[in-house]
């Protein structure tokens, strides 16, 4: 069965309707339990937590995890990688938007978790393909594919490609759309990323 976690950095107003495990990332964590959800996991170095608030996630959470405010990674990269293997999915929220160096890690990191990693807000959603044939169904207005280095095919789009080689420099991914219910992406080598946005 696969299992499903919830990474919040932060929270917008309405929660994404997700099943899973809850896991408070940094403030997030604090954001979480003021909001009274139970947490599997609490981590980070909870530098912009004030002393006091941490009774409270520890309240609301089954395991907290403290790290070393002087560290080589951020607290999302080190959630991502510490529930990575304990988890099929993983569910971003939160790591959209604010501080833009801490949103192009969260990017990395959805390319390095590919097939995993799936960061969202109210708007985007974004995730990363590995190499193979994926069905897309239309759940929003435009999809945009970008890569490294990659050969890519898209079917039932209304920018088709066919084994197209694309590297960081084409940006004509941009803005496509799918024809009907759903569109298919097939990756023949690399890894493509993938945003699929409703406004």
């Amino acid at each position: 069965m696969s299992k499903t976690c919830i990474l919040a950095l932060t929270l917008s107003r309405n929660l994404p309707d997700i099943e899973g495990d809850w896991i408070g990332v940094d403030r997030g964590a604090l954001v979480l339990a003021r909001a009274h959800r139970h947490m599997k996991l609490a981590l980070g170095d909870f530098d912009s937590v004030k002393p006091e608030d941490m009774q409270i996630i520890r309240d609301y959470a089954d395991e907290v995890i403290q790290l070393n405010p002087i560290k080589d990674d951020s607290d999302s990269e080190a959630a991502v990688r510490y529930v990575a293997k304990q988890y099929d999915t993983i569910c971003m929220i939160g790591g959209l938007g604010g501080r833009i160096d801490h949103e192009l890690v969260n990017l990395a990191l959805c390319m390095e978790f590919a097939g995993k990693l799936i960061l969202m807000d109210e708007h985007n959603r974004i995730e990363a393909f590995p190499e193979g044939t994926w069905h897309i169904a239309r759940k929003a207005h435009y999809y945009s594919f970008f890569a490294e280095d990659a050969v890519i095919s898209l079917e039932g789009f209304a920018y088709p490609l066919d084994h197209r080689h694309m590297t960081k420099k084409d940006l004509y991914g941009l803005s496509n759309e799918i024809n009907n219910e759903e569109g298919i992406l097939t990756v023949h080598t690399g890894t493509v990323l993938m945003i699929a946005s409703k406004d």
